[in-house]
């Protein structure tokens, strides 16, 4: 049997192109600096044809910064801001619930404002809803989907924390001795006698509160906050190895946002910062957050915990 081995057609300056002979090859010339195979019409298939074109992306590595990426703040800032817009007209039920029992005018106050509250939370819905589709794009750009199961265990001990601390009732004490007003809404569904009205409210709020929330406030705490912070050219900034100055800003950001939880929220967003730094993913964080937020409402229809919404 011949030896089989691979000869060079021919040589040029950018193609190189190369024959394994057969017995059915002829016997090799050499004409000049070239070297020719004469392959018999038997020959099935053409030879390979190899080009530096067809190898340069074998032999390059892409740099991360090299994908083009935008360098648009609007798409992670505009969400959250129309939102918490929208949120200071939210009308206060924390009088009428807690005299419910014994004030009637204040109990028909609160009547008054439940179509007003429930607008709100359903113009939040789709006002955010409308943004996160516009952009998605742009945030897939920045963050491939993906997540980690270590995110939902973040997401239920985060839970725990939140309650624990915020059941010390350590915040409200203090805002009331200098004389700040942080109270939430604290409404109660049930105070509804229409149950058409209670389920379109419970389902726009958990909605709001499991899937709205987590995505918009991580967008712009994580996916931009705390990248800008470490570089002014935060497009390429990744999740891990970032600055203590990075790091802290998600939780200055919490006590901000969440005055009446202002220590909850401060170790919470920590927590999930510490997540975010473990697995540089910005989705393990929404997932984490959106956990929470779940649980927490849960805990709230269940012990009437209504100052916590």
């Amino acid at each position: 049997m011949p030896r089989r081995f691979c000869q060079v057609q021919s040589v040029s300056r950018h193609v190189l192109v190369y024959t394994i002979p057969t017995k059915e090859t002829k016997p090799i010339l050499r004409s000049g600096s070239q070297f020719h195979s004469l392959p018999l019409r038997s020959c099935h298939k053409p030879p390979l044809q190899i080009t530096r074109e067809s190898l340069a992306p074998m032999n390059e590595t892409v740099n991360p910064s090299d994908v083009p990426r935008s360098d648009n703040p609007v798409p992670f800032i505009l969400p959250l801001f129309l939102f918490l817009l929208i949120s200071t007209f939210y009308p206060s039920f924390a009088d009428s619930i807690a005299n419910s029992a014994g004030d009637p005018e204040l109990t028909a106050e609160a009547s008054s404002k439940t179509w007003t509250y429930l607008f709100m939370i359903g113009l939040q819905v789709v006002v955010a809803s409308t943004l996160l589709i516009y952009f998605r794009k742009v945030y897939l750009e920045h963050f491939p989907i993906r997540f980690s199961p270590l995110s939902i265990v973040v997401g239920v001990v985060g839970v725990v924390l939140w309650i624990v601390v915020c059941d010390l009732k350590l915040e409200p004490t203090f805002w009331e001795a200098i004389g700040f007003n942080t109270d939430r809404p604290s409404f109660n569904p049930y105070t509804l006698d229409n149950t058409g009205a209670r389920n379109l409210f419970l389902v726009s709020r958990f909605t709001v509160l499991a899937i709205v929330v987590p995505i918009i406030e991580e967008l712009f705490v994580r996916g931009w906050l705390v990248r800008w912070i470490e570089n002014p050219s935060w497009e390429h900034v990744g999740l891990t190895g970032l600055g203590m100055g990075a790091l802290f800003a998600a939780s200055i950001y919490g006590v901000v946002a969440h005055p009446s939880e202002a220590i909850a929220a401060f170790l919470w967003f920590g927590l999930v910062t510490w997540l975010m730094a473990r697995t540089g993913n910005l989705w393990d964080c929404v997932v984490a957050h959106s956990v929470t937020n779940l649980l927490l409402g849960i805990y709230i229809l269940k012990f009437e915990q209504w100052h916590l919404w």
